[in-house]
């Protein structure tokens, strides 16, 4: 039987190697990568050797009579090709280093947490009661603990066009605006948005999703940014406040029942609706807990799927 010619000429690369390498790259020498690894000098220029005699080429010149190194054009183009997926393994490896649990982690806004996690939660773990689920409720800084390996997935709002981070998208929904019950506003007709012009807004914190939304859609309806009086985190909290009758808000279609007898709500079928999508680390892409999770998310959630 002969041998595959492709397993014949397969390499394989030491971790290390392109981590030492990555660090004589970012410092510019090998002295400060050195030091990074707790290794020996001689250690850190072996290493970058190793590399380049299974690349066959120079990536690293050192000038003679310095300790300073500059990168070949090889170099900089493999250093450049490593850029921010390096980084998330490497950062995925030390915290699996530190935590031989079995623990899966995920980023989650509060408002999809709170609306639709227990039942994710309850249908995952009836299937794998070993693994345990940590979350963390975020929104803005999803994508940097994605990148930074303090996260295995998440659900997310925002598509970030990151190499190292898969996405799914799981669906859209449109937003709604509330109002409390008692407020005698009429229902339908060209003017039903202006009725809010001078009403108290309450909102989510700067930088959120929604709240750019709305009040980009808010301004342009009433020809004057809202009056805000309120923020909070979630949609939990938004609605909460416009049911005790403090003002109006814009939140998730989903997060105000038909039933329910404190609040009224509009659907804004006009605003751009909220896409969702479910982003994992791209060496975790076949981790089989981790596709079911997904899964569960996708069946759960039920959103609409849009044809992209």
């Amino acid at each position: 039987m002969t041998e595959n010619s492709s397993e014949k000429t397969q390499t394989k690369i030491d971790i290390s190697l392109l981590q030492t390498f990555h660090l004589v790259a970012q410092t510019g020498s090998f002295s400060s990568a050195a030091r990074k690894l707790n290794i020996s000098y001689q250690s850190a220029a072996n290493h970058v050797r190793r590399l380049e005699q299974m690349y066959g080429t120079v990536l690293v010149k050192a000038e003679k009579g310095s300790r300073a190194v500059t990168l070949t054009p090889q170099g900089s183009a493999l250093h450049t090709s490593l850029g921010d997926e390096l980084e998330t393994i490497l950062a995925r490896i030390s915290v699996l280093l530190n935590d031989v649990r079995s623990v899966m982690r995920v980023g989650v806004p509060q408002a999809l947490f709170h609306h639709f996690f227990p039942t994710i939660i309850f249908e995952f773990r009836k299937q794998h009661p070993d693994i345990e689920l940590s979350f963390f409720e975020r929104d803005t800084i999803l994508e940097q603990m994605m990148l930074s390996g303090e996260l295995d997935a998440c659900i997310s709002e925002r598509y970030f066009g990151e190499a190292g981070i898969l996405q799914m998208l799981l669906g859209e929904y449109h937003l709604c605006l509330v109002y409390p019950a008692d407020w005698d506003w009429v229902v339908g007709g060209q003017n039903e948005i202006a009725q809010f012009r001078d009403q108290p807004f309450i909102t989510y914190e700067p930088g959120q999703t929604i709240r750019s939304r709305a009040q980009d859609f808010l301004t342009a309806e009433l020809g004057q940014a809202p009056k805000i009086v309120t923020t909070a985190s979630g949609c939990t909290s938004v609605t909460a406040l416009v049911q005790a009758g403090i003002g109006y808000a814009v939140v998730p279609q989903w997060s105000v029942g038909d039933d329910d007898q404190n609040t009224r709500k509009i659907i804004l079928d006009q605003v751009q609706a909220v896409k969702v999508y479910f982003g994992c680390s791209a060496f975790l892409e076949k981790n089989p807990y981790l596709s079911e999770f997904q899964k569960i998310c996708l069946e759960t959630m039920g959103f609409g799927r849009t044809g992209e």
